[in-house]
């Protein structure tokens, strides 16, 4: 047969597969290859067949024999690439990549998706300058404007990524994945109202699109409608039941919704799936913390330390993340170590209560903290004259000093090696104050009158989850009209004008100490921590501090999905702070405040 012929032959079996005829053409191409099997070209139309057939192991076979023998054929390589790309295996695209890009220099497509694969690896200071090439190339790409968009967001250029996404939608007024990311930018700062905007309009596009709906529902989940944001989810799941992010979704719904069995079932079910993915691991090591299960939560905790908003948040972490110590076992007795702290003075605290430990087995180690704390955590937990506890940023903002560790790792990656049963937990205070700032403060106070005095903070200013934790002075009211007490404002942030509003109009007076500054002053607050007989609080880092000094402190938990593990437990008692009862929050505060006035009242024996 003349190759003129043969070649007729396999342009009519393309041309009957592109008119719709795909079985027909497909069993013709197989029949084609039992006669010529060593026509490549057949072969690469044969896998691309077999990629649109959803054959895809078949397509990939076939792929890789024309690639060994066509050196320069570069559309088999860039279909390989996708299928990678589609079956989440980046390394694996990027080589593919590459070679179309060696074969084809600057070919637009191939730059576009590089610079996605990067933004997959986590590399997006890489990937941006090839997807501005492909922009340059192409400016009416709409597929690398939203890539743009990703990219931006990893980046925290959060401005530029939403007029990515937008130019993006004005390109292509009907591609949902760009309204996705742009009610994802909109979650970020959030304004959840503005998501659900754009939520919505996908969802008018494509309403059986399980990213669509999962989007819709984590919509309700921020806004608390947890059996709401179930039902999408499970909806989600029917359309896509094979997938770990909405397995793990539909677990943390239960999980909010206090179902500890069912939220287990389907994060298990998610890890069968994808085991190295992060974000599933720490949101199961949360309800593994709080079912006290401590060697399994930890063994998987640290997956936070590679999620985007964990560099988002911990500014240096460029500089450390491929130093971090990644052993199970503890280090060497004479290993020089660094330890940094957690994003969240909050968090820093809480995991100070092991810097005592490790301490004693590790007195090489050093700690990075916020600058607040260095003072308090030097009189707490270093007995030496030689400085222990440095600023944030004076060995990890320099890569110099930090070759001089042999293990460096996060304060809350601590837990793996000295927090694996209950009783290896403080049994009391761990941070101290000098007795005389406690009498000094003490003195401060003279002008109340011999009455109980209560220490109250209500508001958290941590950012996306501050207005969750948060109530209102108004909520506060019932507690606040109990006689005989005297009520100290802790409240750090500017509420001068709320608690002078709040006292003309009740008519009720809440102290406030003039020359003590709340947010910056930790000695000075807990030395006034020191002098109270209770602290009622929300969750905040003023809450982690009186737990901290063994303070008697009863702590309003916050609505469940802004609960931060330490305070979700099976019982109103935390294994992190010995003196800390905690109040489950009810009906918008109501319940629980009313709880907290009458035991007020009965431990006080207060009459009225």
């Amino acid at each position: 047969m003349s190759e003129t012929y043969k070649n007729a032959i396999l342009n009519k079996i393309l041309s009957e597969f592109t008119s719709g005829n795909t079985s027909s053409a497909f069993n013709d191409l197989e029949k084609f290859l039992t006669d010529y099997p060593n026509d490549y070209l057949a072969k690469y139309n044969y896998g691309y067949m077999c990629q649109q057939l959803k054959k895809i192991d078949l397509a990939k076979k076939n792929y890789l024999k024309v690639i060994v023998k066509m050196r320069d054929h570069w559309q088999s390589r860039f279909n390989l690439y996708t299928i990678y790309i589609d079956e989440k295996s980046y390394n694996l695209a990027l080589k593919y990549i590459n070679e179309v890009l060696k074969i084809k220099k600057n070919f637009q497509p191939a730059q576009r998706d590089k610079a996605l694969v990067l933004h997959y690896l986590k590399k997006p200071d890489e990937g941006i300058n090839y997807i501005n090439s492909s922009i340059k190339q192409n400016p009416l790409d709409y597929l690398a404007f939203n890539t743009l968009g990703l990219i931006l967001i990893s980046l925290n250029r959060l401005e530029e990524a939403k007029k990515a996404f937008l130019n993006a939608i004005k390109l292509d007024p009907k591609y949902i994945s760009s309204y996705n990311n742009l009610g994802h930018f909109f979650t970020l700062i959030n304004d959840y109202e503005s998501a659900l905007e754009y939520f919505n309009k996908a969802f008018k596009i494509d309403p059986d699109s399980s990213e669509v709906i999962n989007n819709l529902a984590n919509y309700f989940l921020n806004k608390g409608n947890y059996k709401k944001a179930l039902e999408f989810y499970l909806r989600a799941y029917q359309f896509d039941d094979a997938n770990p992010l909405i397995m793990n979704n539909i677990a943390i719904a239960h999980f909010n919704m206090n179902n500890e069995d069912e939220a287990e079932k389907f994060y298990q079910r998610a890890l069968s799936l994808d085991s190295s993915n992060d974000i599933i691991k720490k949101a199961y090591s949360h309800l593994l913390l709080k079912k006290q299960k401590y060697k399994e939560a930890w063994s998987i905790f640290d997956g936070r330390l590679k999620l985007e908003n964990f560099s988002h948040e911990n500014t240096k972490h460029n500089n450390i993340k491929n130093k971090l110590w990644k052993k199970d076992d503890i280090f060497g007795e004479k290993d020089r170590i660094l330890v940094i702290k957690e994003q969240g003075v909050g968090d820093e605290i809480l995991y100070g209560s092991i810097y005592s430990d490790l301490l004693k087995k590790f007195p090489q180690t050093v700690f990075e903290a916020d600058k607040r704390l260095i003072n308090m955590f030097e009189y707490s937990f270093n007995s030496n004259k030689n400085n222990k506890f440095f600023p944030f940023g004076y060995y990890s903002n320099d890569k110099k000093k930090l070759e001089s560790f042999d293990a460096i790792l996060y304060a809350g990656s601590l837990g793996k090696y000295f927090r694996n049963s209950i009783s290896e937990f403080p049994k009391g205070s761990f941070l101290k104050v000098d007795r005389i700032k406690i009498e000094n403060m003490k003195s401060k106070l003279n002008f109340l009158n011999n009455k109980i005095k209560i220490g109250i903070s209500w508001k958290s200013k941590r950012e996306h989850y501050g207005e969750y934790k948060s109530i209102t002075l108004d909520k506060l009211l019932p507690i606040l009209k109990i006689p005989n007490i005297d009520f100290i404002n802790l409240q750090y942030g500017e509420t001068k004008k709320e608690v002078s509003d709040f006292i003309d109009k009740e008519k009720i007076i809440i102290n406030t100490i003039e020359d003590v500054d709340l947010f910056n002053d930790f000695i000075s607050v807990s030395s006034l921590l020191k002098n109270l007989d209770l602290f009622i609080t929300v969750s905040n880092s003023t809450a982690h501090l009186a737990g901290a000094l063994g303070i008697p402190t009863w702590l309003i938990k916050p609505k469940n999905h802004a609960t931060f593990f330490y305070w979700n437990q099976n019982n109103n008692e935390t294994p992190w702070y010995s003196s800390v009862k905690i109040f489950t929050s009810k009906s918008d505060y109501k319940e629980s405040v009313n709880e907290i006035k009458n035991k007020v009242v009965n431990k006080f024996k207060i009459k009225y």
